[in-house]
């Protein structure tokens, strides 16, 4: 029998998660805010810890996760990067940029492959695929740093732009339609993204890869439940840094 699996978040991606392993013959052991993970830690020896919290409560996660387990963890949260984990000393984790979505009632919806980087990364993509849906690792840090960061621009910036257009606007509108506006948010998402990633990317291939993004599902609604708390974020960030962000203080101004 393969070692168990631990999922810490049972919402509706950790539940895709949990199926994909089950699939793949790996007991799965669910852990919610009344489990004792120190408990379980002595009591099992898991292949992998799979941390499927919302972003807002990743830092408190990756605090509960025993000694013991802090070698085999996994993340695929929004807004991810290696700073978020670097805090926590852990050392070659294992990172998904979830590019599928699952809603309550619905069916897991695919946009792109989702790339996937660390030790544990064959074992995600593999159990992924079990339920059809698509993921592929990728070779090399600097590559999992440039998915992680189109990620979080792809979702920024959708959602961000989201608030300044007309409600319930998509993907395909933002791009044909509001297609300034998305170039100006990209940019100050962009440089909040290279001040918070310490490296700087390329623009026009960041914009390029979004765009394919959006060719994945172009009915995709720009502007998500969490848009004005991420507009939030962002600014609270750039407020750090000191960064101008001019684009994202003026649609906040507006609202």
């Amino acid at each position: 029998m393969k070692k168990p699996i631990v999922v810490l978040g049972i919402g509706e991606l950790g539940s895709v998660f949990a199926r994909s392993f089950l699939k793949n013959n790996y007991p799965v052991y669910p852990v919610t805010r009344q489990t004792d993970t120190n408990q379980l830690a002595s009591q099992i020896d898991p292949e992998l810890i799979l941390v499927c919290t919302g972003e807002a409560d990743l830092q408190a996660a990756l605090k509960r996760i025993p000694l013991q387990w802090r070698d085999r963890v996994a993340m695929m949260q929004n807004e991810l990067l290696p700073r978020d984990w670097e805090r926590h000393n852990f050392i070659n984790p294992t990172v998904i940029s979830v590019w599928f979505e699952k809603k309550k009632n619905v069916d897991s919806k695919v946009l792109i492959s989702s790339p996937a980087y660390g030790p544990k990364a064959q074992i995600l993509s593999d159990s992924l695929a079990l339920i059809d849906i698509p993921a592929h690792v990728l070779n090399s840090k600097d590559e999992l740093l440039f998915e992680l960061v189109l990620k979080n621009i792809y979702i920024l910036t959708t959602n961000i732009a989201g608030l300044a257009i007309e409600p319930k606007a998509n993907v395909d509108d933002l791009r044909n339609q509001h297609l300034p506006l998305m170039r100006d948010v990209l940019k100050d998402v962009s440089a909040l993204q290279a001040q918070l990633s310490g490296q700087s990317f390329d623009e026009n291939q960041l914009e390029q890869a979004v765009i394919k993004a959006f060719e994945g599902d172009l009915k995709h609604g720009c502007m998500g439940r969490s848009a004005l708390a991420r507009l939030d974020r962002a600014l609270n960030l750039a407020n750090e840094f000191n960064l101008e962000v001019p684009t994202l203080r003026k649609i906040k101004d507006r609202l």
